[in-house]
């Protein structure tokens, strides 16, 4: 069944991305690929979400699951990598 947060939510989403890209670009480059890549994942997940409710509902919700499971990951991986990302000197004190 379609509801429309689920509508919404994915919409929002689309027309976040190319602001989160464009807007990304000066963040240090192994984590803009996580982050990219875990927006990706929610993204998926959202239409997985719709996806399920007109067909092969258990495959579509074990793959909105899973995306979300990845995007989590993805995170995780970005936080990790944030011990390991160049300290900039003359930044905001």
């Amino acid at each position: 069944m379609l509801q429309p947060s689920e509508v919404v939510g994915l919409v929002i989403a689309v027309i976040l991305l190319p602001i989160i890209i464009t807007t990304s670009r000066t963040i240090w480059s192994p984590l803009r690929r996580l982050m990219l890549a875990a927006t990706g994942s929610i993204i998926a997940g959202n239409a997985f979400t719709i996806i399920e409710g007109f067909v092969l509902f258990d495959l579509f919700n074990t793959l909105e699951h899973a995306a979300y499971a990845v995007a989590g990951i993805f995170v995780f991986a970005a936080l990790l990598s944030l011990r390991r990302a160049p300290v900039l000197s003359g930044g905001a004190r």
